[in-house]
């Protein structure tokens, strides 16, 4: 979705771009797939904070594709109007829900650990704080490194004092109770990494932003890819399907064009932008030699941030309506543990990771998702009578890469989605099935009225997305420390008119991709300083300066006040990096 929005904003400045997809579906992770008269939503969950979200969208799409919204935990008769975007269900405690509104959450953690309401009174303070300067950080690495370096130093010391701390590192210093830690890591729970791993800034993004109200599209996010087309060919460029990149192709150290799959070649005058992810650009879509060449030292700030977390899902019909079954539009994470122990997130979350495929443990952590009460207008039309869920579960792509023969490994990430997992072995086909069972196992569990209704079950693994993004990584690169500090995965690199986009230039998650593509637009349209110190940006010219003022007011209250703040800030995030390096 970010290198469509990229193409639509680009075409609001009368920039054509041709944009090609190698799924059948233009789009990316937005799309859908049908099974047994069955819908299926593989990607978005939801979208949290509307009015900061709404008009990324809108602001480069056609302006008749209007999309309506429905909130979490208020969009079915289950929801009773509670606006609980999350429910937790962690071992044998109550069950805990995320509601709209910062002292909704307060009040809820509280009730179940009314012992430690100063921590949480101070970790909701921090994560206020850490939770709107990603973004601008991101912004900065349009500008020349050394430029990027002293605004990032300057602006964001707030931003990186949270984001080189692991989420333990933060929880740590306001509370020993594991419990607790358990919880505060699994309401922000769609980061995709330990608590031990994990950037506290980017952990408090998502709470932080959940907490704000979760939403989704009318229609399914496909409307969003239905909007942006329009923009894109409405000054002559397309968006073509099917249409698989083999080669970037790079003549006298500048990027020209594509090679597709097919063997056609298509040029560009200024240039190629990937949505392919900065691991799958690097690896699998440039030459070895150019790679060498001219980006080595990039490829060494990938690596470390590689690695990211895959997943399995589960795809279920259920034969009856939401209001039959009773079902709510929250999502809810399911995390099995004896909580009357002290518990260690880190722990839990790594076990039931490694464990997936081991058949002597069939608990397993997992999230489970209603699609159809999420949007009941549009599910009662495509599939009437009919409902559905999605369960996933974090998985380790080397346990399913092992599992494969030596070339059929070799070329899973090489095919493609028309010669994908269809052709895996035996073994791949057990696991899927233990899978399977474990995912479903979970979904009865807790919730056993659904057992005679379950009518379809489709299971995806980390090969699967593959097939579909030539990555395993549900989220891209990683959300650690390293990552979120990173100056050097920017929108541009040293080959020029070679560009990258979407999430691996910001973050996760529909917001992420949105951002990055923000940033690419920027670096790609020339924005400077100046235009900034003179109120210049890409929102302003895109006529949503209301969003921009309500993005800096936000900014600016949780960044350091005065510059003697920033200096102090600035000598301690410089000391805890010293004490990181030495320490490796």
């Amino acid at each position: 979705i970010g290198g469509l929005w990229l193409a639509a904003c680009l075409a609001k400045f009368d920039i054509r771009t041709l944009v090609l997809e190698q799924h059948y579906i233009a789009g990316g992770l937005q799309h859908t797939f049908q099974r047994n008269n069955y819908e299926f939503v593989p990607g978005l969950h939801y979208i949290a904070n509307l009015p900061l979200c709404q008009p990324l969208y809108e602001m480069v799409a056609d302006p008749n594709k209007k999309i309506e919204y429905n909130q979490a935990g208020n969009s079915v008769p289950a929801d009773e109007g509670q606006k609980s975007s999350h429910d937790l269900r962690i071992g044998n405690l109550p069950l805990m829900h995320v509601r709209e509104g910062i002292d909704n959450v307060r009040d809820e953690l509280t009730r179940h650990f009314p012992e430690e309401k100063e921590a949480i009174d101070q970790f909701l303070a921090i994560m206020e704080k850490a939770k709107w300067q990603a973004g601008q950080f991101a912004t900065f690495r349009i500008f020349p490194r050394w430029l990027q370096f002293i605004m990032s130093q300057l602006l964001c010391s707030t931003y990186i004092k949270y984001a080189s701390m692991t989420t333990e590192e933060a929880l740590g210093s306001l509370t020993k109770d594991g419990r607790l830690k358990t919880v505060l890591s699994a309401f922000g729970g769609d980061l995709g990494e330990s608590i031990s791993e994990g950037s506290f800034a980017m952990q408090a993004a998502v709470l932080g932003h959940v907490i704000e109200g979760c939403y989704y599209p009318e229609g399914g996010p496909i409307e969003f890819v239905r909007g942006l087309i329009p923009t894109i060919r409405s000054i002559g460029g397309d968006v073509l399907v099917k249409a698989r990149v083999d080669q970037i192709l790079i003549e006298g150290g500048h990027a020209t064009g594509v090679r597709l799959a097919n063997g056609d070649e298509i040029r560009s005058k200024m240039g190629v932008v990937s949505d392919a992810g900065m691991g799958s650009t690097l690896f699998k879509l440039l030459p070895q030699n150019v790679v060498d060449e001219y980006l080595s030292d990039l490829r060494e700030h990938v690596v470390k941030s590689s690695g990211g977390i895959s997943h399995t899902f589960t795809f279920v019909g259920l034969n009856g309506t939401c209001d039959e079954l009773g079902l709510r539009s929250s999502s809810y994470y399911y995390i099995p543990c004896n909580a009357s122990r002290d518990m260690d997130a880190s722990a839990i979350q790594d076990f039931y990771r490694d464990t997936l495929l081991d058949p002597g443990v069939m608990d397993v952590s997992a999230g489970i998702v209603f699609a159809s009460a999420k949007d009941p207008k549009y599910s009662s039309i495509t599939m009437p009578g009919k409902s559905t869920a999605i369960i996933f579960s974090e998985a380790k792509d080397e346990d399913f890469l092992n599992l494969l023969d030596d070339e059929d490994k070799a070329s899973t990430f090489a095919r493609g989605i028309y010669e994908g997992h269809h052709k895996h072995n035996a073994k791949y086909d057990e696991a899927k099935a233990l899978v399977k069972k474990k995912m479903m196992r979970s979904l009865i569990l807790n919730f056993p009225h659904l057992e005679p209704y379950i009518e379809c079950v489709e299971v995806g693994t980390p090969l699967t997305m593959a097939d579909y993004t030539m990555r395993t990584a549900t989220l891209g690169l990683r959300h650690t420390p390293q990552r979120m500090t990173d100056m050097e995965l920017r929108p541009d690199c040293k080959i020029p008119g070679l560009y990258f986009t979407g999430q691996d230039v910001a973050f996760a998650g529909w917001a992420g991709a949105m951002t990055g593509a923000m940033v690419t637009a920027q670096r790609l349209l020339g924005y400077t300083l100046l235009d900034f110190m003179q109120e210049r940006t890409l929102m302003r010219d895109l006529g949503a300066g209301h969003v921009e003022d309500m993005i800096q007011d936000r900014v600016k209250a949780g960044t350091a006040a005065t510059p003697l703040e920033v200096l102090v800030e600035i000598v301690e995030n410089a000391a805890r990096h010293l004490r990181k390096s030495i320490g490796q």
